[in-house]
């Protein structure tokens, strides 16, 4: 089971490396992305199909100088500005209509979505359905996985799995190639663009890869 568990241990990593990467830009922040890019280079991440995107986005976070211009490319793109947003980071403005309590109610469902994984409160300052949180939500459910299989629970790993599956399959597989599609559309600048890269190229692997696990575990 250890091999699964470290697996699950280094998506999880990524998980919580994108999506802090997708929050406002912030020089703590930044350290901590330093270290998890560490981490995550000693998890042989070259075997992957996502790996050269991974490749390029590391050296653009190594090579940041300014926080603040960062930050001013940040609102730009996912602010909102006269213009409306080039490239709104959330769920519900792909998914569901903004008139007649739409969006309240899709984030409504989302949030009971969340309990019923055991998570009780979700995000920080972003709602429940930017794309950071729902990269922590990936993120608790491979933290959850990993703990089944380092305590040779391999149901419970195998149903997280299925969980993460659906979670991948019904939210993020559905509205990140579009809202990636807006980003490059509006000329993400370096940092920007290697991120919607790395975000787009790992949601399509994840999602095939998890799938293909939960597929294989019902037909034995």
């Amino acid at each position: 089971m250890t091999e699964w568990a470290d697996e699950a241990r280094t998506r999880q990593g990524l998980y919580r490396f994108i999506g802090a990467a997708l929050r406002p830009p912030e020089s703590e922040r930044f350290e901590l992305l330093a270290s998890a890019r560490e981490f995550l280079d000693g998890r042989d991440l070259d075997r992957y199909a996502y790996s050269m995107d991974w490749r390029r986005f590391c050296d653009e976070v190594g090579s940041v100088v300014s926080i603040e211009m960062l930050g001013v490319e940040y609102v730009r793109l996912f602010g909102v500005g006269m213009r409306g947003t080039p490239a709104t980071p959330a769920e519900s403005f792909y998914r569901v209509p903004t008139q007649d309590g739409g969006i309240a109610d899709f984030i409504s469902a989302l949030q009971r979505e969340y309990r019923s994984m055991g998570l009780m409160s979700v995000g920080g300052a972003e709602s429940s359905d930017h794309i950071s949180t729902e990269m922590d939500v990936m993120s608790y459910l491979c933290g959850v996985e990993a703990e089944a299989w380092e305590s040779d629970q391999s149901r419970l790993a195998m149903d997280t799995l299925g969980i993460e599956a659906r979670f991948l399959k019904g939210h993020l597989a559905v509205w990140v190639p579009v809202f990636a599609e807006r980003a490059r559309a509006a000329d993400a600048d370096a940092f920007y663009g290697r991120l919607i890269d790395l975000l787009h190229a790992y949601v399509v692997h994840e999602t095939d890869f998890v799938h293909s696990i939960v597929k294989r575990s019902v037909s034995t």
